[in-house]
């Protein structure tokens, strides 16, 4: 872990073994109590984000996983559901956990991961 004025490299693991190198930006960084490395609200959702573009959804995403994938793709319920084929309502009520994706749904949703993932979308 190195850091410039503007960003500090963090080497964040991914569940299947890869590492993922994220600049995150001064202004997200903070020292804690022991002087150690920490994160703000702000820099942790953003560590998330890139979590939920950089590793493939397992069968069974929780609520908070289908969130921030969305979050990190930029997009409203609405505009993910339209690209994978269900209603905001459906979004709606994953992110919330009162429903779950059926697996041919969250196929869909990790190949709109892969693919929007590949044209660098952050």
């Amino acid at each position: 872990m190195t850091q410039d004025n503007e960003h500090y490299a963090y080497t964040m693991p991914l569940h299947d073994g890869r590492m993922v190198l994220v600049l995150v930006p001064m202004q997200h960084v903070r020292k804690d109590r022991s002087w150690e490395i920490a994160f703000t609200p702000d820099g942790v959702r953003l560590l998330d984000r890139v979590r939920a573009l950089a590793a493939a959804l397992p069968e069974t995403p929780t609520p908070g996983m289908i969130r921030t994938l969305r979050e990190a793709l930029g997009m409203t319920q609405a505009a993910l559901g339209e690209k994978i084929g269900v209603d905001k309502l459906t979004v709606s009520r994953w992110e919330r956990g009162t429903m779950t994706p059926s697996a041919g749904a969250v196929k869909k949703l990790d190949a709109l991961r892969r693919k929007l993932g590949r044209r660098g979308v952050v």
